[in-house]
């Protein structure tokens, strides 16, 4: 750590110009905001090609297509990033590989990340030859590229190369079709609705008409308010949305349950809320079911599960998801668990125990099993997971709600 504060004390002293920073209009920090651009593309050209380097490292040392997955969970816990944020850094490595020019103007600043993730991007499904095609004719135009703009160019470029091949990149991108939920604060949630441009504007128009036809006839409800409570009930087939078939956990300290404190609850899944947020989706449970989830008051750890439940599972299984707050373990990783694993695996000895336990995406599921990787438990919960480095990177117990809260509310 000691040396990574002397390395950006360093990295300050180069782009911080030497004079007066308090002239009447600040000139000499608006050159220190435009060098530190510079240095930050500069860093990033330099990450990616050290992990390009690190593959062809890791393919003498790994067999099969291994080499690839272990830089990915290698290079994703050295920026505590997930893996899916590792795989992309490793994939731009080796498109730049194709691209001096692009890598040039980044390496140099003339652009910056941004614009170089813009024109990565567009560029993701071209050959070896087609990318270098689009790298000479971008060269020119580089310097002061905007992101917006490098998106539109160099997708002008890929159609101009390779037409074929834009064809299919757009029947594939409008077969991929998807409905997503993604968790907000305050116990809010968006939808996210992904497909054919006129089949998601037919539906998104049907909401606004439909929208403007209530509030003309004196719906009392917002416009928004209009448009979700009548896909709500269009989706799942009842005129009365709050009698959506659901079931939700909210994680509660016992003081809190108790009445004695006001610190946050958690929506599982939505993240922190007032405990009034919680009460309100309580109160208005009618085919609602609810699960809560308590804490110790020492420690925070899930120390009790409700019974209450509409399917069954797992008391074990459950527990575990409860105590990760259903995210994978793998450090900097925020995916969704998937798989629930043994630290230390079953067939070593590794018994089947909340404590031996940990949630898992399924890359990090494969990656934990990958030559040179091992993870091991620690008394207070933390997992420590070992790469093929030799680099230790530590997953402590997620802190449930009302820890850090507690020093701030009575």
């Amino acid at each position: 750590m000691d040396e990574d504060l002397a390395l950006a004390d360093r990295l300050l002293a180069l782009v911080t110009p030497q004079g007066d920073l308090d002239d009447d209009f600040g000139a000499g920090r608006i050159e220190i905001v435009a060098a530190c651009e510079r240095v930050i593309a500069a860093a990033r050209a330099l990450q990616l090609e050290q992990t390009r380097a690190l593959l062809r490292q890791r393919e003498q040392q790994v067999e099969g297509t291994t080499a690839g997955l272990s830089v990915i969970g290698e290079v994703a816990m050295a920026r505590n990033v997930s893996p899916s944020a590792g795989e992309t850094m490793l994939r731009a490595a080796l498109t730049l590989r194709d691209m001096p020019a692009v890598t040039d103007a980044l390496r140099t600043g003339a652009i910056g990340e941004p614009t170089a993730r813009a024109i990565l991007r567009e560029v993701s499904h071209l050959d070896v030859d087609d990318t270098q095609q689009v790298d000479t004719a971008l060269a020119e135009h580089l310097p002061r590229l905007t992101p917006r703009r490098a998106t539109e160019l160099t997708r002008e470029l890929v159609v101009a190369v390779d037409h074929e091949a834009a064809e299919l990149r757009a029947d594939s991108a409008r077969a991929e079709q998807y409905v997503s939920v993604h968790a907000d604060a305050d116990g809010t949630a968006t939808l996210v609705a992904h497909g054919p441009a006129e089949l998601v504007t037919a539906a998104g128009r049907a909401l606004e008409a439909w929208a403007d036809g209530a509030r003309s006839t004196g719906d009392p409800r917002t416009h928004g308010q209009v448009q979700l409570q009548t896909l709500v009930e269009r989706v799942t087939g009842s005129d009365r949305p709050e009698h959506a078939d659901v079931e939700i956990g909210i994680v509660i300290d016992a003081a809190t349950l108790l009445g004695a404190s006001n610190a946050p609850t958690e929506l599982v899944g939505h993240g922190p809320v007032a405990p009034s947020v919680a009460d309100q989706i309580i109160g208005r449970a009618h085919r609602l079911f609810y699960r809560r989830l308590v804490t110790d008051p020492v420690d925070g750890s899930l120390v009790a599960r409700d019974p209450r439940r509409r399917r069954f599972d797992g008391p074990l299984a459950a527990h575990l998801r409860a105590r990760d707050r259903h995210r994978c373990r793998q450090p900097g990783c925020d995916c969704r668990i998937r798989d629930l694993d043994h630290v230390t695996a079953h067939a070593d000895g590794g018994p089947t125990t909340a404590a031996n336990g940990q949630g898992l995406c399924k890359r990090s599921h494969t990656l934990k099993h990958l030559p040179g990787w091992s993870t091991t438990t620690r008394p207070d919960g933390t997992v420590a997971w070992r790469t093929p480095t030799g680099h230790v990177y530590e997953s402590p117990v997620p802190a449930l709600p009302g820890r850090l809260a507690h020093r701030l509310v009575p």
